[in-house]
């Protein structure tokens, strides 16, 4: 064979290779730039799954605290109510421990007031404990023989109630004080076995 025939056999032979590898290489780059894309897509939607949590728990976090918040205001609400309430039956026990025939009618004005707004804010058990304290105070207006000893007895009733009330509100709620803290269920503890 000549010089130009192998000259010629090389030339096509080194072309044929160089498109060859050429296409090989560009087969390995795309699958490549495949892969690397797969693989970025895998992070931003882990990442962006990652940022969801985060946010959702950083606004649980703040529901939590804000119905925290509400509790410690309701509870708050309430005491001041209670004590309205005992401040004005108190001050009608011992107009009538006095014992000057009647009793003060501003003063019975204002526990009946008082008496109204904690009907309004309850509990029921607190609200029942109010009732029966009224209930004592207008027989003692009717029976002179309801007196002073039996209002106090029933005020004292009251007062044990408000403050278990005041003092374990989550107990009677069925829920742990934890629980309210954190947000938990208002389901009662199961049961044991």
């Amino acid at each position: 064979m000549s010089d130009w025939v192998v000259a010629l056999i090389s030339a096509g032979s080194a072309i044929a290779g160089s498109v060859v590898t050429g296409w090989l290489t560009r087969s390995a780059g795309l699958r490549q730039a495949a892969a690397s894309q797969l693989a970025g897509e895998e992070q931003a939607a882990a990442a962006r799954h990652a940022g969801e949590q985060q946010a959702e728990a950083v606004l649980k976090t703040v529901q939590q605290t804000l119905e925290a918040q509400a509790r410690t205001q309701q509870l708050d609400a309430k005491r001041e109510v209670y004590v309205a309430f005992l401040q004005s039956a108190q001050a009608l026990v011992e107009d009538r421990k006095r014992d000057r025939g009647v009793l003060d009618e501003a003063l019975l004005a204002e526990v009946q007031r008082t008496y109204q707004v904690l009907r309004l804010e309850g509990p029921d058990n607190v609200a029942a404990q109010g009732h029966f304290l009224m209930q004592a105070i207008f027989e003692s207006l009717d029976d002179r023989s309801v007196g002073a000893a039996e209002i106090e007895r029933r005020l004292n009733h009251y007062v044990t109630v408000a403050q278990r009330h005041l003092r374990e509100p989550w107990t009677w709620m069925g829920r742990s004080r934890n629980s309210w803290v954190a947000g938990g269920t208002t389901e009662p503890p199961a049961a044991a076995p």
